[in-house]
């Protein structure tokens, strides 16, 4: 039985030898000894700790499959997200702490910035991604470069110039 004080914390002086949880503070019971155990965190903590290093383990080694599952998805059931988004905007609007971005103050559901922000936010932090957004691009640009006529009237090496200059402007700004 544990005991707790009138505050509602348990003090280790109230459970004698027992150890606390380093993540909730709970008591330290184990019923058996294993390797695998971690002897600062109650079962329910550790057991939560294992499960998260599981799944991060096994979502690193199936990663692309993954990613490409549920892009797949997203592609096959468009009207269903803008269903789901627009129901989280709505209830989001009726919800008393509305959240705004960090950056422009738009309204946002989850995140902390909108996605048009995020995505200039990475840009500016991520060197990896702004690579791989730069080679996107680049393998657009080529391909529009291959049709015989762009289909707005402006000239591919008008477009060329225009997104170098944009990527040079921000990058002029993270510096």
């Amino acid at each position: 039985m544990v005991m707790v004080n009138d505050a509602g914390v348990v003090t280790s002086a109230m459970l004698g030898s027992q150890h606390l949880c380093a993540r909730c503070s709970g008591p330290v019971v184990r019923r058996r000894r294993s390797a695998k155990q971690n002897n600062a965190l109650c079962t329910a903590c550790d057991q939560r700790e294992r499960r998260a290093a599981y799944f991060r383990s096994y979502y690193e080694e199936h990663k692309d499959k993954i990613l490409h599952k549920n892009r797949r998805w997203a592609k096959d059931n468009k009207p269903r997200i803008v269903q789901l988004r627009q129901a989280r905007r709505v209830k989001d609007e009726t919800s008393a702490t509305a959240r705004k971005c960090l950056d422009c103050d738009t309204q946002v559901t989850r995140a902390a910035r909108c996605r048009k922000c995020y995505i200039r936010y990475r840009y500016a932090t991520d060197s990896t991604y702004r690579a791989r957004r730069l080679a996107t691009t680049r393998r657009w640009l080529e391909k529009r470069q291959s049709d015989a006529r762009p289909r707005d009237g402006r000239s591919v090496r008008r477009i060329t110039a225009m997104v170098a200059a944009r990527s040079a402007r921000q990058l002029a700004q993270v510096n």
